[in-house]
């Protein structure tokens, strides 16, 4: 037994059995439409079948669409309409000899075998078998893993991987991709740094990365810079709106403990290295250490239970690359045992232990039965779930259309000629510079159709979600049906023969305080520019931002408070009228009367922002349809 145990062939063939395991299941999903309940019900599978539809119709990522996902996003949301299942084979095979690479590494390099056997084994249920949109966890995660095994050994076909990672990770989620980027860069220099490559072999390598980046992008249809410029646009955006106000006090503090003391650990490795003056491999360490921040900051960010877990469920993986980043004095394998185990223990009241193990048992097999059925996978055949009446197909036809705010499901399952803005869900134009390419597209290319549902998500005020786009649709499109689908008003809007932009007259521009209650008599369209301070910036990069919300005073003296943020408010508010609902906004787009907009005012926790900032006051005319108030047909 003994000499089994020896045996590098024993170690290599249980490697090979636990990367198997690693396989994500199942291996493409498949989406069930709702149609009941609130509108969000559908905002994520229109998210993911959109991506699709771009990449099929080969529209130019970061110009005719803005997200941070690119066009390898299936690999990530698992959506297979329009994909090769050979195509989730190769990438999936690729994954699974990569864990093994990693397992039978960490096996080799620790004499312990038990607690080895126990990590790796710990680690394997700890992690989600579904990877998702946590895939790009796992890539940065592969990253930093190949950089440091080519810090010891500059094989061509090590450094090949490592590259083809780095632009995976760009193409399937930019924001990844490009923290990817800047590491890869770091590495080459350090490699060159330390005389592991010659100047040649470093320029080799980074022209060789560039052309493969430039060649792959006119593939995949990309515009790199507009690509990378609207992600970080969204980025930026997100981190100050997409917050969730639940609470969730257990996992939450457990997290904190988890992401401590692994910081800790990195902390006292990094230590190491610097006490032993093994400063080239400090870099490995603060990647790992970036990693589990980053991780943390999504998960409490938006902080519902699914983010929170997947905390618990990835970052147990960083642990492998942090261990294998200190030649032969590696700390003691006992404490990584002991971090993983505290992770396991709270991914176990999500999934219990026992059923962890047997879906990574089952999971090659499974993997195997979804491969031989994925023909039989349909992506197109609920329109039932997203009814439109036959009459207004009809009118329709081949026409251009768009969907707000974001239920693209009704044009992709009616088969319909989808021609969205490029930022294609309106919670998402939440900085000036994505309303704008939004604004500039409709002003441009207006789609002939809309079909309209007056919505927002966390309790933000609708109109302000693409404030300039809705004032361009009052001023260029008429109102020509309604139905009802999903329990809710469907309002179809028709674009008028000739469009104009909109004609902004500026009333004034001054400072204000953010204690200030401001009047909007003789203006409709107000831009607000608050600022953090030094406290409220700290906040936001290491945790999550101060909560910003607008209050609003109807004429009858009734305050509304909606949640907003710094950059929804640099884009501009409409206060021209108080539309609350689907009967409001018939209102307004066919004339009606509707409650008027008094007074708003800033609510912030002013300890985290300036006490001044900046008013810019406007009025825009804006000519809604009035042609339809005498007709009666489904109105």
């Amino acid at each position: 037994m003994k000499k089994l145990f020896s045996s590098i062939v024993f170690w290599q063939c249980f490697a090979a059995i636990l990367a198997l395991c690693m396989v994500t299941v199942p291996l493409a999903g498949h989406y069930y439409l709702v149609d009941k309940g609130p509108s969000w019900h559908g905002l994520d599978v229109s998210w993911d079948m959109t991506l699709n539809y771009a990449l099929i119709k080969h529209w130019v990522w970061g110009k005719d669409i803005i997200c941070t996902y690119g066009p390898l996003a299936f690999l990530s949301t698992r959506t297979g309409w329009g994909i090769s299942r050979w195509a989730f084979l190769l990438f999936d095979g690729f994954l699974v000899v990569n864990f093994y690479f990693i397992f039978i590494d960490f096996l080799k390099n620790n004499a312990d075998k038990f607690l080895a056997v126990a990590i790796l084994i710990c680690t394997m249920l700890a992690v989600n078998q579904y990877f998702g949109v946590d895939l790009s966890w796992v890539l940065l995660f592969f990253i930093i893993y190949w950089m440091i095994k080519t810090f010891y050994d500059q094989r061509p076909l090590f450094i090949a991987i490592l590259i083809l990672f780095t632009i995976l990770a760009f193409y399937v989620k930019m924001n990844t991709g490009l923290i990817a980027m800047l590491f890869l860069c770091a590495h080459f220099v350090n490699l060159f740094i330390c005389k592991k490559i010659t100047l040649a072999k470093l320029l080799i390598y980074c022209v060789g990365f560039a052309v493969t980046i430039i060649v792959s992008a006119v593939l995949l249809h990309v515009s790199i810079i507009s690509y990378v410029y609207g992600s970080l646009e969204t980025i930026k955006g997100y981190n100050d709106i997409m917050y969730l106000d639940e609470y969730h006090p257990h996992l939450q503090h457990n997290l904190y403990i988890l992401f401590l003391l692994m910081l800790l650990w990195f902390l006292y490795i990094l230590w190491w290295q610097i006490r032993e003056k093994k400063y080239n491999l400090t870099l490995y360490t603060i990647a790992c250490m970036l990693f589990i921040f980053l991780l943390q900051k999504q998960s409490v960010l938006r902080n519902d239970v699914q983010h929170l877990h997947e905390f618990f469920w990835f970052a147990p993986l960083i642990l492998l690359c942090g261990v294998a980043g200190n030649e032969n004095k590696k700390p003691h394998l006992k404490y990584t045992l002991v971090m993983i185990l505290f992770a396991l223990f709270f991914v176990a009241e999500e999934r219990t232990i026992d059923v962890s193990f047997n879906r990574r048992v089952n999971g090659p097999a499974a993997y195997i039965k979804d491969f031989r059925q994925y023909n039989s996978f349909t992506y197109m055949n609920q329109q039932d779930k997203r009814f439109i009446p036959q009459r207004v197909l009809n009118l329709i036809g081949n026409k251009t259309v768009d969907v707000f705010p974001w239920d693209s499901e009704y044009a992709l399952e009616n088969k319909l000629n989808y021609s969205p803005r490029p930022d294609f869900q309106s919670y998402a134009a939440y900085t000036t510079a994505l309303e704008n390419v939004n604004y500039n597209y409709y002003v441009k290319k207006a789609p002939e159709i809309l079909i309209y549902n007056y919505d927002a998500i966390d309790n933000r005020y609708p109109f302000n979600e693409e404030s300039l786009v809705n004032l361009f649709i009052l001023n260029n499109y008429s109102l020509v049906d309604t139905f009802t689908s999903n329990e809710r008003l469907r309002v179809i809007l028709q674009r008028n023969s000739k469009t104009t932009p909109l004609q902004f007259s500026a009333i004034k521009k001054e400072k204000f305080s953010l204690k200030d209650t401001l009047v909007t008599d003789r203006i409709n369209f107000i831009k607000l520019d608050i600022q953090y301070n030094l406290t409220g910036k700290i906040k936001a990069m290491l945790n999550k931002p101060s909560h910003v919300q607008i209050s609003y005073m109807r004429e009858d003296g009734q305050w509304f408070t909606y949640k907003t943020s710094v950059e929804l408010l640099k884009c501009g508010v409409f206060v021209g009228a108080f539309i609350t609902n689907d009967n409001d906004y018939l209102s307004v787009l066919t004339g009606k009367p509707v409650p008027a907009i008094k007074k708003i005012k800033v609510e912030v926790n002013n300890k985290a922002f300036s006490k001044e900032g900046w008013i810019e006051a406007s009025y825009v005319n804006y000519q809604p349809d009035t042609s339809l108030l005498s007709r009666p047909a489904h109105l």
